[in-house]
């Protein structure tokens, strides 16, 4: 493997592994005005109002982001990843925003998926973790994602367990 593209994987681990670890650990919260994500190629995923953030449910939650992964729509993603202050995008600088949900994107790259279990596991603070199977072409992996409840009763997802699916990011 040449050495720039051995130095750009090793990059990209660590990375990973470094969001991995914190997704949901950053304790800065920045105000930004920019809302907006380029890169949006795809139209958009969401089923309820488009300028609306999180969704109605905790498994809605789930199956917009990863709807919107599939799609490649950062756009949709960057309205449902959050926490009970509401959407990640509003939290966060532009730049750290887009980084995470970049790496998330690749990490979840998939054909399909699946809930494993029929309801979530309930968590403290009101928080619901949905166990999942993702398939991409003939690797699968068992993951969970944890939703939260935030301003105006909409649900965001607040932590992924990306390291089951560090295969998956090609």
């Amino acid at each position: 493997m040449p050495r720039k593209m051995m130095q750009n994987r090793v990059l990209m681990y660590s990375l990973l592994i470094a969001t991995a670890s914190g997704l949901s650990a950053c304790t800065r919260t920045i105000q930004s005005t920019e809302t907006s994500i380029p890169g949006a190629a795809a139209p958009s995923v969401r089923g309820d109002a488009p300028d609306a953030v999180g969704a109605v449910t905790g498994k809605a939650a789930v199956d917009g982001f990863l709807k919107a992964v599939k799609a490649q729509d950062l756009q949709t993603m960057s309205a449902i990843w959050g926490t009970t202050k509401g959407a990640a995008r509003d939290q966060m600088k532009r730049e750290d925003l887009e980084k995470r949900l970049i790496i998330m994107q690749c990490t979840l790259t998939h054909d399909k998926w699946a809930f494993l279990e029929d309801r979530p596991r309930l968590q403290t603070g009101g928080r619901q973790e949905f166990q999942l199977e993702l398939f991409q072409g003939q690797r699968t992996a068992k993951t969970s994602i944890l939703t939260v409840s935030g301003p105006g009763g909409r649900w965001f997802v607040e932590d992924i367990n990306l390291l089951p699916l560090k295969e998956f990011c090609r």
